[in-house]
């Protein structure tokens, strides 16, 4: 088997990750006033390799006995979130996770200055983020440069499903010194933060033979997104639901 077809042979896994939610906003405001919880309800979380040797499972271990190429976890529900940011909202810090008020109902500034949530496992402990896990291995074959190839998803803003702008995706490696953050973009999902800078695919590791890869993923609803609205909050106007896959791509080390 020639180069290129080994790597696609071996190039990819998938997960995917559901979350059906109510709350948020749909217009210019920031932050939530008193910053309320939001009902979201995640149902299903997926994960799928398409690649030949590539196994996938979830939770933290049990790649490496399988030969599974798709897993799905159900996940029961409504799990309550607070908005947050990971470094997108001015004065943030990328890669931690901060969280504010906003002034009123209608003023899309933050009342005051942002409060430290800490690390995405404190953002999962404390319910800023909901946390699920998957592990990667191989059969025979050792990979490296494992990446977020893409996230895709449905791209619907309308009435109704507005929360979804505001809907992000953090992937991070196991001790998340490694780190990538999805969001809609004008063109689908797209790159809003990583740690290897300048919206570019930071290396989560690499894949070896009979060992499981570790792989963190983190939803969450960024605070300083527009459409997220504290009158529309009260109103109960925005129920949506988020569906998005996560592409995963590694390399053949015996190239």
């Amino acid at each position: 088997m020639d180069t290129k077809a080994l790597k696609k042979q071996m190039g990819a896994a998938i997960a995917m990750v559901l979350v059906a939610a109510v709350a948020l906003g749909s217009a210019t405001f920031a932050w939530f006033v008193t910053n309320n919880k939001v009902d979201a309800t995640t149902t299903n979380i997926a994960a799928q390799s398409n690649a030949a040797y590539m196994t996938i499972e979830n939770g933290t271990a049990g790649a490496k006995a399988s030969d599974k190429t798709s897993v799905v976890t159900t996940i029961t529900g409504p799990i309550k979130l607070y908005p947050a940011t990971f470094g997108e909202q001015s004065g943030s810090t990328e890669g931690t996770f901060a969280t504010g008020y906003g002034k009123d109902l209608d003023n899309a500034t933050l009342a005051s200055n942002l409060t430290t949530v800490g690390t995405p496992d404190q953002a999962d402990e404390k319910g800023y983020a909901k946390k699920e896990q998957f592990n990667i291995s191989s059969k025979g074959q050792n990979l490296s440069d494992l990446k977020v190839e893409s996230v895709e998803g449905s791209t619907d803003a309308a009435d109704g499903q507005l929360l979804k702008t505001s809907f992000r995706v953090l992937v991070t490696n196991a001790d998340a010194s490694a780190w990538v953050v999805y969001g809609l973009g004008d063109n689908g999902y797209e790159i809003k933060l990583s740690s290897a800078g300048n919206k570019s695919k930071p290396a989560l590791g690499s894949v070896t033979a009979g060992e499981d890869t570790l792989v963190n993923v983190y939803v969450f609803y960024e605070g300083s997104d527009t459409n997220i609205h504290t009158k529309n909050l009260q109103e109960n106007k925005l129920d949506a639901s988020q569906s998005v896959k996560i592409n995963f791509t590694a390399t053949p080390d015996n190239k």
